[in-house]
């Protein structure tokens, strides 16, 4: 194909920018061009979509659409679709595309996540950092947990609940999850579907959730889940806040309903260019011994912007006329 028109639909820091550019340029060098408006209202983005191949960002709208006749593919660089429009898509035939290339880094996080909660490193690091050896054990013990041995189930087997599943198995974990397409292999051990999330947790020393956010599983770990857990399971997080019914899991980790909780996302993020805000703003999670948090972060890798490869190598994929991956199902919102 000729030049590929690529509309960016969402401001990106200079170092994304450069990152993209570098990528194309090893790949499809000469047969591209990135267009940065000069904003990103819809009227400035319709005007400079007359001629776009790709649109690239979280932004579409059916005026945007009408705007891009020659539109060939819709990139969003990044996994979640929870905040993509995809009513102004209904009439549209033009691929929508995610990426799921910082699948190791979510992976990777998830694990540290619970490996600081099972052997509660931010919790003696707190108490040591004040001369505290935690001799008296309150309120959280000297003892760890072992991942070896124990099962952990994972909610949703996708790229990154599928990497997740790998290392926890090189622990010595037993692994199984939910699914309704993967089936058992030498890593997973026995596979749910999802309408049996809650059977699927019964038995599970450790949860990890990496469930897509939709309209289906929103609040999906709700009161009767957690009670469902295992006495003394922890759960982890590195989806959505939104999947989990935060006031029951507070109410969980304060009764010690469960053990712990550890997540890289939280109900109450700042808003873009903002750098502080309470992970709730209902409940006083920071105040409780058994929760880990990070500041979803599992993404910002150094070196590199692992959420972006997908979307540069896909985009190289429609200049050079190959097979497009991660195509979203509309149906599901995934």
């Amino acid at each position: 194909m000729t030049n590929c028109r690529i509309l960016l639909t969402r401001s990106m820091l200079p170092a994304d920018l450069q990152y993209i550019r570098d990528g194309l340029d090893r790949t499809v060098a000469g047969r591209y061009e990135l267009i940065i408006p000069p904003a990103f209202d819809e009227d400035t983005l319709c005007r400079l979509a007359t001629n776009a191949d790709v649109l690239l960002g979280p932004f579409v709208s059916e005026k945007l659409l009408a705007a891009a006749p020659g539109l060939r593919l819709i990139q969003v660089p990044w996994t979640g679709m929870d905040t993509f429009n995809f009513d102004a898509t209904k009439n549209s035939l033009v691929p929508i595309c995610n990426t799921h290339s910082n699948a190791d880094a979510v992976a990777e996080l998830a694990v540290a996540l619970t490996l600081d909660l099972i052997k509660k490193i931010s919790y003696h690091d707190r108490k040591m950092r004040r001369g505290n050896w935690n001799r008296d054990q309150q309120p959280l013990s000297l003892k760890s947990g072992m991942i070896r041995g124990s099962t952990v189930c994972i909610l949703g087997l996708g790229n990154i609940g599928g990497r997740i599943a790998a290392l926890f198995k090189a622990f010595g974990a037993e692994v199984q999850g939910t699914s309704d397409r993967r089936r058992p292999d030498e890593t997973i051990g026995k596979v749910y579907p999802q309408a049996e999330m809650t059977e699927a947790v019964k038995n599970a020393d450790i949860v990890v959730c990496t469930l897509p956010l939709t309209s289906d599983t929103r609040g999906r770990i709700n009161r009767s889940f957690l009670l469902a857990m295992k006495p003394g399971a922890l759960l982890v997080n590195v989806s959505r806040a939104a999947v989990i019914d935060e006031d029951a899991l507070y109410e969980a980790l304060a009764d010690g309903s469960i053990a712990g909780f550890a997540a890289d996302v939280w109900w109450n993020a700042p808003k873009r260019g903002e750098s502080e805000s309470w992970p709730s703003a209902r409940n006083a999670f920071a105040e409780l011994e058994n929760v880990v948090m990070s500041p979803h972060r599992a993404g910002f890798v150094e070196g590199c912007f692992p959420h972006l490869d997908g979307a540069i190598e896909n985009i190289a994929a429609l200049i050079r006329g190959e097979p497009l991956h991660n195509l979203v199902d509309r149906s599901k919102a995934y």
